[in-house]
């Protein structure tokens, strides 16, 4: 009964041993084949329906980091997490500021 557990898990290991060289083998190809295919199905969208949806596809991710930056929410934390620090750093002075007058 042993050796069927052994043989199990031998052929467990060569099993993905062949499917990590499979994949190594196989990625250059797939790349290959598929970068000429992306740029070809873009050149096709572009021709088709024009420069609009370029425009919003590449400006897309810069708004919607730029809205996650200063959406009210995220202008809050900035502006309490500055005023905690402003706050702990007053408190650490030791000393009376002179009074000048």
């Amino acid at each position: 009964m042993m050796w069927r557990v052994t043989t199990m898990m031998k052929s467990r290991t060569w099993m993905v041993w062949d499917l990590a060289v499979t994949a190594v083998l196989l990625s250059p190809i797939i790349v290959i084949v598929l970068i000429p295919l992306t740029i070809s199905i873009g050149l096709d969208v572009f021709g088709r329906f024009g420069e609009v949806p370029f425009a919003l596809a590449l400006c897309a991710p810069l708004a919607f980091v730029l809205l996650r930056l200063f959406s009210p929410r995220a202008l809050t934390r900035h502006f309490a997490a500055l005023l905690r620090l402003s706050l702990s750093r007053s408190s650490e002075l030791n000393y009376a500021p002179r009074w000048i007058g």
